[in-house]
């Protein structure tokens, strides 16, 4: 119950007033990820020692990011964040762990908002970065939003997949 309060509030945080609905070129800068994202992650290639069969190839949650203010951080880490994806049903589920569902996401140039939204720019989110077991989604942003790869790595082996983010939209299907 904690973790959807928690994830709720953060969520709130990130969406603003409905008149602040989340686009590229509005509310985020370039080297933002400031909001609320729709996200979908697909199995490709399961964890090779897994426990069973994963029960699904792909799902669909919502990752929410601030901007870090923490002056220690806040150049490497520029993005900071919750998520509510079912990592269980592609096999990554972390046995034992009842950490936070957070999320870090870093991109080049953090510092430098780019005008021009037309040219791809690369980023990088790590999935509960504290973990034994974490999942790095690397991926490629233009105006549409982010696409790329993820990977999982533990000492069940490689599990990899593919991604997509968009800027939420309520009225959008989640999957």
């Amino acid at each position: 119950m904690s973790r959807e309060l928690a994830l709720a509030f953060a969520l709130l945080a990130c969406n603003g007033s409905p008149r602040e609905t989340q686009t590229i070129t509005e509310a985020a800068s370039a080297a933002s990820l400031t909001g609320a994202w729709d996200a979908k992650l697909s199995l490709t290639h399961p964890y090779p020692l897994g426990l069973s069969a994963p029960a699904s190839r792909l799902i669909c949650g919502t990752i929410g990011f601030v901007e870090n203010r923490r002056a220690d951080l806040s150049h490497e880490i520029p993005s900071v964040g919750v998520y509510d994806l079912d990592l269980s049903l592609l096999g990554l589920n972390w046995l034992g762990d009842e950490s936070f569902p957070n999320a870090v996401a870093t991109t080049p140039n953090a510092t430098v908002a780019r005008a021009d939204l037309s040219q791809p720019d690369s980023v990088t989110i790590v999935l509960n970065p504290g973990s034994t077991e974490r999942i790095v989604l690397q991926g490629r942003r233009d105006v549409a939003g982010i696409d790329g790869d993820w990977v999982a790595q533990s000492a069940r082996g490689t599990a990899t997949g593919s991604f997509s983010l968009r800027p939420h939209i309520e009225a959008r299907p989640n999957c």
